[in-house]
Order: structure tokens, then C-alpha cells, then sequence
């Protein structure tokens, strides 16, 4: 009661073993394997949040860029080929659980 929300845009991926807690998340971003998302924190859309990066609380990742480390810090901005991988990528994941669902003969949610 009285605390933040956890907000996920569209088409992101979220790695195994992640930790996200009362943060924000843009369309399109990719939080790689092992990342800590800590309350209050906004990760931008079009963001690659490399694998076992650490979000501090409160803090900002902005749009278009590539953020690795503990704490989370900017390397780069992404490249035209990265954007286009972080729409692709959480169609494909869906994709997959299509093909999963219809090869053990469960009906796919509309």
C-alpha cells in the first residue's frame, strides 16, 4: 500500500534471474541475465541494460543507449542494428512460446 508500481512497457525482454522492484521499464528495452532494477528507477525505451548490471534507486537510464555495470553506467549509444534487435527480440521470445504451446497441444491465449 502506498508504494511504487512496477510498470513494463511493450516489447521487452527480461532475462532470466532479473530483479526488477517498484521501477519502470520503456518499450523495447532488453534487461540482460541477472540485472537488479531497484525502486524508482526509469529505464528509458530502446535501452540495452547489459547482464548482471545494477540499477541504483531512483536512477534514470536514458533512451537509446547501452548501460552495463554496478552501478549501471552509460557505455555507448546503441547502433541502428541493436534498436532493430530490441524490437525483434521480445516477438521472437513470443514466437517461441507459440511453437512450445502448439507442440504439447495447448491452445494459445487470443
Amino acid at each position: 500500500p502506498g508504494g511504487l508500481p512496477l510498470v513494463i512497457g511493450e516489447n521487452v525482454t527480461v532475462g532470466h534471474q532479473c530483479l526488477l522492484h517498484a521501477c519502470r521499464i520503456g518499450d523495447r528495452c532488453l534487461i540482460g541475465m541477472g540485472s537488479i532494477v531497484m525502486d524508482g528507477a526509469v529505464i528509458a525505451a530502446d535501452v540495452l541494460l547489459a547482464a548482471g548490471s545494477l540499477v541504483s534507486p531512483g536512477k534514470l537510464l536514458e533512451a537509446g543507449n547501452l548501460y552495463r555495470g554496478n552501478p549501471a553506467q552509460k557505455v555507448r549509444a546503441l547502433t541502428d542494428q541493436e534498436l532493430e534487435m530490441l524490437s525483434y527480440s521480445a516477438v521472437h521470445y513470443v514466437r517461441l512460446k507459440n511453437h512450445y504451446l502448439d507442440g504439447i497441444g495447448i491452445s494459445k491465449p487470443g
